[in-house]
């Protein structure tokens, strides 16, 4: 009895730990404000990098450590979601506002349309597909910038997307679409090293 009330006690902690580390990431975003604000383009692109990789994270370690079960009063999925519309949607686009040049109709636009896309109660599909883009301003705005697209085809991309948010087309969810999901995980690894490695020498890119 005593054993099972340590353990239980033990796995309350872990999933609160994990709740806080999803909550982590408004603080991250929180600092990338700051750095937008401040001119910083690069670090504050780097801190949503760092607030991305979180997310990567923690999913997993909700799902291992059953969070629904020891902490049913908390909603990971809205804790999740409110942190990522923050450090995916809003902050990129604000970012791509200030060092794109991409005009401000243009990106509340993209906001408006992410904003319904999150809202959407089948935005992942019972296939475990994603329903339209799936709002990665992260990687659209890097890229942008990387290509130096300049303000007219960034706005023309971002519009495109936005659109595509809303559109009812299956996009790959990476670790949850069944179909070549091992392939992908494996592909997936190099790729965020190549990102990672850009991210790092980003002045010089």
């Amino acid at each position: 009895m005593f054993n099972w009330y340590i353990a239980s006690m033990i796995n309350k902690m872990l999933s609160y730990t994990v709740h806080l580390l999803t909550a982590s990431g408004v603080v991250l975003a929180f600092w990338a404000v700051f750095l937008i604000m401040q001119g910083d383009a690069a670090n504050a692109l780097r801190v949503l990098a760092l607030a991305a990789l979180v997310d990567a994270v923690d999913g997993s370690l909700a799902r291992r450590v059953d969070v629904r079960r020891y902490t049913p009063h908390i909603d990971g999925d809205l804790l999740d979601n409110l942190v990522d519309y923050l450090t995916w949607v809003f902050l990129p686009l604000l970012w791509a506002w200030t060092f794109l040049d991409v005009p401000f109709l243009v990106c509340a636009a993209a906001m408006l349309c992410s904003m319904l896309g999150f809202a959407h109660k089948q935005a992942k599909t019972e296939d475990q597909f994603f329903r339209g883009f799936p709002s990665y301003w992260n990687l659209v705005v890097f890229y942008l910038f990387l290509l130096d697209a300049g303000a007219a085809i960034s706005s023309v991309v971002v519009l495109f997307l936005a659109a595509m948010v809303l559109t009812p087309v299956k996009l790959v969810y990476p670790s949850r679409t069944p179909a070549l999901q091992k392939v992908t995980l494996l592909l997936s690894v190099p790729y965020i090293v190549m990102l990672g490695v850009m991210l790092f020498y980003f002045r010089e890119t």
